[in-house]
């Protein structure tokens, strides 16, 4: 398999929706993903107030995304539950890959450009979370580099462990 990892460009908006409704459709629980709210589907392409966005391509096809969180303000709430409120922070997530291509570390390369991403941004901490039994997830996360704090309940009511790395 010969992926190619770039940002994913407007063009692809129809195969980045249907990439989110087709993994968020095949999860093994829905608590794995904490649902997007219509601003951030309406802000997938604003990277300097939401998210940079990349993506795996096989060929033309989007098989793979995942998105750097960087307004401060979207993450005041995570920046709280790690005790990083003086801090610039960023958060990996929104890692989607469709079923058939699990296992091909996917997760792995796009994280890894999204953490490089960020030390090039000038980011204190990055930091991500993952629920519990989501094995692969918690895995991929500790392979990048972040490291485990604890496990807790968000204020959404989701149960997540939580990852940080120091970048600087």
């Amino acid at each position: 398999m010969n992926l190619i990892y770039k940002k994913v460009e407007e063009k692809d908006t129809e195969q980045l929706f249907k990439l989110i409704d087709t993994v968020l459709g095949s999860l093994e629980s829905e608590e794995y993903f904490i649902p997007y709210e219509q601003w951030e589907l309406d802000s997938m392409f604003d990277e300097k107030n939401y998210a940079p966005l990349y993506g795996a391509y096989d060929g033309e096809k989007l098989v793979g995304m995942a998105q750097l969180y960087v307004s401060q303000n979207m993450l005041a709430d995570f920046k709280k539950e790690f005790e990083l409120e003086n801090y610039e922070v960023c958060e990996l997530g929104g890692n989607l890959v469709l079923p058939e291509y699990r296992g091909n570390g996917i997760t792995t390369k796009l994280q890894t450009i999204e953490l490089e991403l960020a030390r090039k941004l000038g980011f204190d901490y990055i930091i991500s979370m993952a629920h519990p039994n989501n094995i692969g997830s918690c895995k991929t996360l500790e392979r990048v580099g972040l490291e485990f704090v604890k496990e807790t309940r968000l204020s959404n009511g989701f149960l997540r462990k939580l990852y940080m790395l120091k970048l600087k």
